[in-house]
């Protein structure tokens, strides 16, 4: 499991003060999430991205972080061209695919990803339900979840959206976006703001 830190745990970090890492987080720069008590928490993962993003030195004991992703698409083609695309990042990766939306789902309870990059249009079940089960699932409220579609309109990113998906990317999937939604450390040329 990635490891959780509160704001005050941040900013002992990162030597700033915690109204700065509040501030960071409404503003929508560093990702967090609320606790049934309303208590804010970082994954180890979307510190690491923040921190890299904005060229900030990186904390010894913060070490280096993988991201998890699940990856479901009944078409074999286009998870094969995906693993692809996505291999020269495997350092930073560890991706589970699979063609069953039912296998992703029990994946999910097992590995506990970050991410979940599911096909919208499948026949066992169809990526929005996917979505939905996930984001009903206790304990899994900070997976992002990610629909893909080769039929990318409007009204599909709308029901993503509502189904509680963070975006819906059109097919072939372009890995850099795909690893931008996800939070993957990447090398950025950004200076903070």
């Amino acid at each position: 499991m990635d490891p959780l830190f509160t704001t005050h745990d941040v900013a002992r970090l990162v030597s700033v003060d915690p109204s700065t890492v509040s501030k960071w987080i409404d503003r929508g720069w560093l990702v967090a999430f609320k606790t049934p008590g309303r208590h804010r928490r970082v994954r180890q993962t979307d510190l690491l991205a923040f921190l890299k993003h904005h060229q900030m030195p990186i904390p010894e004991e913060l070490g280096e972080a993988v991201v998890r992703l699940v990856v479901v698409d009944e078409e074999k083609t286009a998870l094969d061209a995906l693993k692809r695309s996505l291999k020269p990042h495997a350092d930073k990766l560890e991706l589970h695919f699979t063609t069953s939306p039912v296998e992703a789902l029990l994946l999910a309870a097992e590995v506990k990803p970050h991410g979940l990059l599911v096909d919208l249009h499948m026949a066992a079940l169809d990526g929005l339900e996917v979505a939905r089960t996930v984001r009903g699932r206790p304990g899994m409220s900070g997976t992002r979840v990610v629909t893909m579609t080769a039929k990318h309109r409007t009204d599909l990113v709308n029901k993503s959206l509502a189904a509680g998906a963070v975006a819906c990317l059109p097919k072939p999937v372009v890995a850099a976006e795909l690893l931008e939604l996800f939070r993957v450390p990447m090398a950025f040329a950004g200076k903070p703001q």
